[in-house]
């Protein structure tokens, strides 16, 4: 037996309408294609549905317990794809992001509230997690896409750079450095610090740097995990922070600010992670897609995170 949707359609739209003329119309076919149809069908379950007069058509005792069957299978199929054009057209989804701390609480809140004025009834659930948790959730699949700054691929899945986020100084408003436009990394030197963690990807790039150039920094006062905690600890006066651009987005009460440090310029990408060999969501692609057309380059971040940010 192969009873298709269109047997089950038109058998419907006759027993409705109690005619083969106006359920042709509805159907946009041929009285004979409908005709067709419903001795097809009831051919295939091996009896009568619809008795037929010169004036009408109605159904036979059998038919009425089919239409109700029918009735049923038709509603479910079509919201199911209702349902699925809503996910294709993304009116309606769920996306999942993972996210380091620092991603979720600078360039993160201002783009999920510009995807949600132009998609709003997508759901966006953001998990804000440390680095290796972003790398598995991903890998494992239980969210969409990752965002944060990684020591390395993974064979798994699939980076993509949104855009080089640069090192620099974040400093006192009262700091001798302040009042130099340009910084560079030689400036450092004797200088009272408030490291990153050795667990933070930054750091081997900062020490990296500092040994390639020689150069002695004065006494590391803090060692902290989370940028956060050294961004209120340079407000607070207790010393200087070298620090990724986004950070600058931390700074509360306006008494530090960041400067760039040249010779030589030093970044690491903020990279999105998917998962290598799988299709995202329509959802998901969508949030993919509005991420790259905010405008993200190694030369325009940080105006690109203050446009975010003012949205």
């Amino acid at each position: 037996m192969n009873i298709t949707l269109r047997q089950l359609r038109a058998f419907t739209e006759v027993a409705r309408r109690e005619s083969f003329t106006e359920a042709a119309k509805q159907l946009h076919l041929s009285q004979s294609a409908v005709s067709a149809l419903i001795r097809e069908l009831e051919r295939q379950i091996g009896f009568g549905l619809l008795d037929r007069t010169t004036r009408r058509v109605v159904l036979s005792a059998s038919g009425g317990h089919l239409l109700e069957l029918s009735e049923r299978v038709l509603q479910d199929v079509d919201s199911a794809l209702s349902e699925a054009k809503s996910l294709l057209d993304k009116s309606r989804g769920r996306v999942i992001v993972a996210a380091s701390p620092l991603s979720a609480v600078t360039i993160l809140p201002a783009m999920i509230s510009r995807f949600a004025r132009t998609f709003p009834k997508v759901r966006i659930d953001l998990r804000d997690v440390l680095t290796d948790q972003i790398l598995q959730s991903v890998r494992n699949g239980t969210v969409d896409i990752g965002i944060g700054t990684f020591e390395k691929s993974e064979t798994e899945l699939e980076l993509s750079t949104l855009y080089e986020d640069v090192l620099g100084v974040i400093m006192p408003n009262n700091s001798p450095l302040a009042s130099r436009r340009s910084l560079y990394w030689r400036d450092l030197k004797g200088q009272s610090m408030i490291a990153l963690s050795r667990s933070s990807v930054f750091r081997p790039l900062i020490d990296s740097t500092l040994r390639a150039q020689s150069i002695e920094l004065g006494e590391t006062r803090f060692e902290v995990g989370y940028m956060g905690t050294a961004v209120a600890l340079v407000e607070a006066g207790l010393g200087i922070s070298v620090l990724p651009e986004r950070a600058a987005a931390l700074i509360k009460q306006r008494r530090a600010r960041f400067r760039r440090l040249t010779a030589p310029v030093v970044s690491r990408p903020m990279t999105l992670v998917t998962r290598a060999g799988r299709s995202l969501s329509p959802a998901a692609s969508a949030f993919v897609e509005c991420l790259s057309e905010a405008g993200f380059d190694s030369a325009r971040a940080p105006s690109s995170i203050r446009r975010l940010k003012g949205l």
